[in-house]
């Protein structure tokens, strides 16, 4: 009787190797040790550091990508990871959902608080902030869009599309992206202190959806990604404290945090599922997802699948 290989062994074994434990290991312990440190010393636990512990702790994702790309691949990876970081010639319309699509999310959030019954907003004060956004945006490029997208979209969106498709490696990177922020909801020196992390979580997982989209969608761009979370971060507060009643830092509590954060999850999950229908799950782009090999040695250079 003949007898039929199965094909579940390599697949289990591509994905095993697609999935960046090494960036993992290397990135939690980078920037965990720094962040624990601070909230320790926010917590008066220890005397002041002489370095900005929360903002050193934020390029854990940048060092493991550096270090994993030079180990693996070199020279030439490390030029292959430069030219997806400042990858710029992108349609234009790339920029304008990285710049304008935060602030779309807040504006329809907003708008979602008012249908529930919420404040409106204050238009003048809402046009007054967008300096504010913009200054805030271009430190924001820095510290998360350097410090972070390097690592999680740069190195390990690929690594991970190089086994499974483009909707598992956006929420196998979501759980691991809020995981690692896990040190900052122990530090009160932060509002992640006041945020239950389930509702991060909730809010978190379709990020990496859009983000995937728009980083499969321009040819793996690393640049448009950290602009749009740059934006991301930046607007949320500034644009909300617009409405009188929440202008005030008394005003964020707990249970605005909370609410603040599930308006903005319900949005981003119905622009997840539309482009989860509109794109299909394993690219979740008209393109084919941005991979890069899964082997230690090769071709350095990221490949389309």
């Amino acid at each position: 009787m003949a007898t039929t290989t199965s094909a579940t062994p390599t697949t289990h074994t591509t994905m095993t190797r697609a999935f960046p434990l090494k960036f993992v290991l290397i990135a939690f312990a980078f920037t965990w040790a720094f962040w624990l440190l601070a909230a320790l010393e926010a917590r008066g636990l220890i005397s002041s550091l002489p370095v900005p512990a929360l903002v050193l702790g934020a390029f854990g994702p940048m060092l493991a990508a550096v270090v994993l790309t030079a180990q693996e691949s070199g020279r030439a990876g490390l030029r292959s990871l430069l030219g997806r970081v400042v990858r710029w010639r992108v349609a234009p319309v790339w920029y304008g959902v990285a710049l304008l699509g935060p602030i779309v999310l807040q504006l329809l959030a907003m708008a979602l608080n008012v249908l529930l019954g919420g404040p409106l907003p204050d238009p003048l004060a809402m046009i007054g902030t967008l300096p504010t956004v913009l200054v805030i945006s271009v430190y924001m490029l820095i510290q998360v869009g350097i410090g972070e997208e390097i690592g999680w979209r740069g190195y390990a969106l690929p690594k991970l599309q190089a086994g499974y498709s483009a909707l598992v490696s956006s929420l196998i990177l979501g759980v691991l992206w809020a995981l690692w922020h896990l040190p900052l909801f122990f530090n009160p020196a932060t509002g992640y202190y006041f945020t239950p992390f389930w509702v991060y979580l909730v809010f978190l997982l379709p990020l990496p959806i859009v983000y995937t989209w728009i980083f499969n969608s321009t040819g793996g761009s690393v640049l448009m990604v950290m602009i749009l979370h740059a934006v991301m971060n930046a607007s949320s507060t500034p644009l909300w404290r617009s409405i009188p009643e929440y202008s005030t830092m008394e005003s964020t509590t707990t249970a605005f945090i909370t609410y603040n954060y599930l308006l903005q999850a319900a949005v981003l999950w119905v622009g997840a599922i539309v482009v989860v229908l509109v794109y299909g799950a394993s690219n979740l782009s008209r393109k084919p997802k941005q991979v890069l090999p899964v082997a230690t040695s090769g071709d350095p250079q990221p490949r389309v699948q």
